[in-house]
């Protein structure tokens, strides 16, 4: 039943808020609803993620869904501590060829889910959907794409890219924060944001993201494969990524260069924190994930730029989706577990902006940076535009092996970047491997 939606492509990672709201009407969590008739004894649902209590704040939540659900238990279970997903998704393999009990799982992009779909990790959720009577389309933004016309979660917090930016260094240079740019515009910025103490922009080894930048900017069809799964690899766009990157790097010499993000073993945190950058393309998770650092300075933020200022102005959306785990034997409560957790739930965390339509966002907002170690760190009226101004940009299902096409691509944009090859040849084996890899999946 459900149609393809705007949403998200990739990345690695993690997000922002909430507030509290009460459902109405078709969209009834589980507190409404009650347990499923199977739960005559205690059920123990067992939930993985990869996000620390100390971030997460599961317990209070789970402590709050339990009392409303008498006979429900919930364990959290962070595979991993360090909170990085890679690492968290080879535990869950781990678990799952070793049959090991889960029911609900979290996953942070529409790539990683169509592995375990097509691993057969995850139960399909369109029929508790249509029982419940609802469409997620209309309850959640940016809901993920179907696959083989079978949805498997619900959204959960949403992200939205955009640009982190040092306001003191923004003042020191006389620029204003950006509310509608290209990225001709961002590279002027980093150009005039540089001196003798910092670059004016930071690219990470994230080359599903951050070397595909223009890309990014396109309404649609704007991966690295069309929504067949056939190559796109000759799209004009990932052209100009790839050159917009080195110009940066290597010909205007105003972000890290590549070579020294390698031999450095940088982290986009430490760099932004430490006011080594002064820019950082990124999503909204980073309202509140600064990790181990505090901000010394206000933190500004811009829209996605756009490639011309006669486009219209779009944005990656995406965010953690919770999903069911085919091996689970509490199916019903699992579901309605996840419904509560996207939408009351995540508003009763207060640390993540929920997907959830219904939720108050500008509350939401309010209360995830008041939340943060330093509220004042935060630049509210460049956030709100940023969030604000933007449309998602239109997501596809993913085939299941764009992670390898991703794979040989960063290959490739690497030795570019390093000065080994040229953009012709980089372009041109590019092409070449992302085709072979669609024809050995036909």
């Amino acid at each position: 039943m459900m149609l393809k939606k705007w949403g998200s492509l990739l990345l690695v990672g993690l997000i922002a808020m909430f507030m509290l709201a009460a459902c109405s009407g078709n969209d009834k969590t589980s507190s409404d609803k009650g347990k499923s008739d199977s739960s005559d004894e205690e059920v123990t649902l067992k939930f993985v993620h990869w996000v620390n209590e100390d971030v997460g704040k599961w317990e209070s939540a789970i402590a709050k869904y339990e009392a409303e659900n008498p006979g429900i238990k919930v364990e959290s279970i962070p595979l991993v501590e360090n909170m990085n997903s890679v690492d968290y998704f080879k535990q869950l393999d781990l678990m799952a060829s070793a049959g090991d009990e889960m029911d609900v799982i979290m996953f942070n992009n529409p790539q990683e889910l169509a592995k375990r779909v097509d691993a057969g990790l995850v139960e399909p959720i369109t029929k508790f959907v249509e029982k419940e009577g609802i469409d997620i389309n209309e309850v959640y933004n940016n809901s993920y794409p179907a696959f083989g016309g079978e949805n498997y979660g619900l959204p959960m917090k949403n992200i939205t890219m955009l640009i982190m930016l040092n306001k003191a260094h923004l003042d020191e240079a006389g620029l204003e924060i950006p509310t509608d740019w290209t990225w001709d515009d961002y590279a002027e910025y980093a150009k005039k944001l540089t001196t003798d103490k910092h670059y004016g922009s930071y690219l990470h080894s994230w080359h599903n993201f951050h070397s595909v930048l223009k890309t990014m900017s396109k309404a649609e069809d704007n991966l690295i494969l069309h929504e067949d799964g056939t190559s796109n690899a000759d799209d004009p766009m990932l052209r100009a990524s790839l050159e917009l990157r080195n110009q940066l790097e290597n010909v205007d010499k105003s972000s890290v260069p590549f070579t020294e993000i390698l031999s450095q073993k940088m982290d986009y945190r430490q760099q932004f924190f430490s006011q080594s950058a002064s820019m950082v393309p990124t999503g909204s998770f980073m309202i509140t994930e600064w990790g181990q650092f505090t901000p010394e300075f206000e933190i500004a933020w811009a829209p996605w730029p756009k490639n011309k200022e006669s486009d219209k102005a779009v944005a990656v959306m995406s965010g953690d989706l919770l999903s069911i785990a085919k091996s689970s034997k509490h199916k019903q409560e699992a579901y309605e577990f996840m419904r509560w957790l996207s939408t009351e739930g995540i508003v009763e965390q207060g640390i993540w902006t929920p997907s959830w339509k219904e939720a108050d966002m500008d509350k939401a907002l309010e209360t995830v940076v008041n939340g943060t170690k330093k509220p004042d760190a935060v630049h509210m009226e460049s956030l709100r535009n940023a969030l604000t101004t933007v449309e998602p940009s239109e997501v596809i299902t993913p085939a299941p092996y764009i992670t390898e096409v991703f794979t040989e691509f960063g290959a490739e944009v690497e030795l570019y970047l390093l000065g080994e090859q040229d953009l012709d040849k980089t372009m041109k084996n590019i092409e070449e491997k992302v085709q072979a890899i669609v024809d050995a999946n036909k």
